[in-house]
């Protein structure tokens, strides 16, 4: 009988040695490859576009298409949201990556799970939990550490047949959501060699240097993606025109999404160094690009994530999710005492709980459905992370079911 040949997998591992470079992360890096609960590896994926596939298919990356990037629930269809800026940064990513000769795999599942974290509202709704989350004596809220309790905790696809919460993604997957940390553009990163998985818990809110280079990248990435797309959407809704841009910006980078993103990976492909084997491998920029992005990083601050048009509902944002925040923590509370199967057994029954997709019906399937035991966490944090997870429109909805009168004749 012929002996079996290499499987698709371990041809493509193999192939690895031929393209990547010396600083590269493996897909057979037992570091970067390591599993919280050991699986056997398939035939035809590596570890980390196993990964990808997890994160695609999770109910978190679905509901990325209804929550906010900058203009609150957007009714233009052009205007970019939370899933189209996460395939923008797997874009960018992956063009550095390959032209680095870097990992792509890896790159692209970062990417695609950088944000699963996100609140609803954009960054308002992040600061506004942040504050609801600290009053209750819980450590805050950052979309970073957020996304990694996302794939670690609250996304169990695996419960009832494997026994373990979470999408059980390798080190270098988790590492890089956790560290993306997208809000600063240090002008050289080099990723952290000695990181290992205890350190991921913490790394959400200290800005941590990611463990492996193709992290540093979807970080840098991710800066890249948003700041042209950003001011495409401001021309879009006619808030800003190309001519208000400084001209330290427009002489460096450019006006349009697309000038901007060449112009930035084009220094990050000049300035870095991961081919030499010798040397520390590190991803950079040069001194005249760093200026001008963070140039433009201040103006688009002031000219765009605080105009007028983007925070004339900001107050609304932040009463609406204090009270909707205070209602599920009740609610929370008072299904306590309750058997599983029964918590708002007698709310359902009735309009406008009884609808498909309820807040309520919504509440309970997390409660019983994606956690081993939903008990043992506190009502602050169970608040937290039901109310992070909704969308735009699923907030709208919750917040009308729960708060707005009806009649019942």
């Amino acid at each position: 009988m012929a002996s079996r040949g290499p499987s698709p997998r371990e041809r493509a591992e193999k192939l690895e040695d031929a393209y990547l470079g010396p600083h590269a992360t493996r897909s057979t890096d037992p570091r970067a490859i390591r599993r919280e609960h050991p699986y056997k590896p398939d035939d035809f994926r590596t570890e980390f576009e196993r990964d990808y596939t997890r994160i695609i298919h999770s109910k978190p990356f679905r509901r990325l298409r209804h929550k906010t990037q900058v203009f609150i629930s957007p009714q233009n269809d052009h205007l970019c949201t939370r899933l189209e800026h996460s395939l923008h940064v797997m874009s960018v990513a992956r063009t550095i990556a390959r032209a680095l000769q870097l990992n792509t795999d890896l790159v692209s599942a970062i990417a695609v799970g950088h944000d699963l974290g996100h609140a609803p509202f954009g960054h308002e709704g992040e600061r506004c939990l942040s504050k609801l989350a600290q009053a209750d004596g819980l450590r805050g809220f950052s979309h970073e550490a957020q996304s990694l309790r996302v794939v670690d905790e609250l996304v169990s696809p695996y419960l009832r047949t494997l026994g373990h919460r979470g999408l059980n993604l390798t080190f270098g997957v988790r590492d890089g959501i956790v560290s993306h940390c997208g809000e600063a553009f240090e002008q050289e990163l080099a990723p952290d060699l000695e990181k290992d998985a205890s350190q991921l818990n913490a790394a959400g809110s200290t800005g941590a240097r990611p463990a492996t280079l193709e992290g540093c990248v979807v970080r840098w990435a991710d800066r890249v993606a948003y700041i042209g797309r950003d001011l495409e959407d401001a021309y879009t809704v006619g808030t800003l025109s190309p001519e208000d841009l400084p001209e330290g910006v427009t002489n460096v980078l450019g006006t349009s999404n697309r000038d901007i993103i060449h112009n930035l990976v084009q220094d990050i492909l000049e300035n870095s160094n991961v081919s030499d084997a010798d040397r520390e491998p590190f991803i950079a920029v040069g001194s005249g690009v760093h200026a001008a992005f963070n140039e433009l990083a201040a103006f688009s601050r002031e000219r765009i994530y605080n105009c007028k048009e983007v925070k004339a509902y900001f107050g609304h944002v932040r009463n609406a999710m204090q009270s909707l925040y205070a209602e599920v923590k009740e609610l929370i509370d008072g299904a306590r005492p309750r058997d599983d199967g029964a918590i708002f057994s007698e709310r359902l029954s009735m309009p406008p709980h009884d609808r498909p997709n309820s807040c309520l019906g919504v509440l309970r399937g997390f409660l019983c459905g994606e956690l081993l035991d939903w008990r043992a966490e506190s009502t602050p944090r169970l608040a937290l992370d039901f109310v992070a997870g909704m969308t735009d429109t699923f907030f709208l909805s919750a917040f009308e079911e729960l708060f707005l009168p009806r009649s019942v004749v």
